[in-house]
């Protein structure tokens, strides 16, 4: 396992994991996604094998939210507005970039909503 496990917190409330293609028990960042989700992640495979997901969880006893998969601007957007009503000014979205795109994505996000979005490095 990635230091990722490490860097969630009580003030994380979720992840978005842009992956270079689909999701797959091979990508660098599943296990520990899917530990933090208990199995949703797998689960939710193999019964709709889709390229983007919006899973919810929990984490620290409140809401987890996780956007997996190939995101495009509408995902990014829609998974950043079902977040936002649960986020403190402390709290933060991680973000695992596989394909470097991310840059691209944020410009149709508020300025308060990017900045509440902290890169796995």
């Amino acid at each position: 396992m990635t230091d990722l496990l490490a860097q969630v917190t009580p003030l994380t409330k979720g992840i978005i994991w842009i992956t270079s293609g689909g999701i797959t028990s091979q990508n660098n960042f599943y296990k520990e996604i899917d530990y933090l989700l208990n199995g949703l992640l797998t689960a939710t495979l193999n019964s709709t094998p889709e390229t983007t997901h919006v899973l919810l969880s929990e984490n620290f006893g409140t809401n987890f939210y996780v956007l997996a998969g190939v995101i495009e601007e509408t995902h990014l957007k829609n998974y950043m507005e079902l977040v936002k009503p649960h986020l403190l000014d402390e709290d933060r979205v991680l973000l695992i970039d596989e394909r470097d795109s991310f840059k691209n994505l944020k410009k149709s996000l508020p300025t308060e909503l990017q900045n509440k979005i902290q890169t796995i490095q």
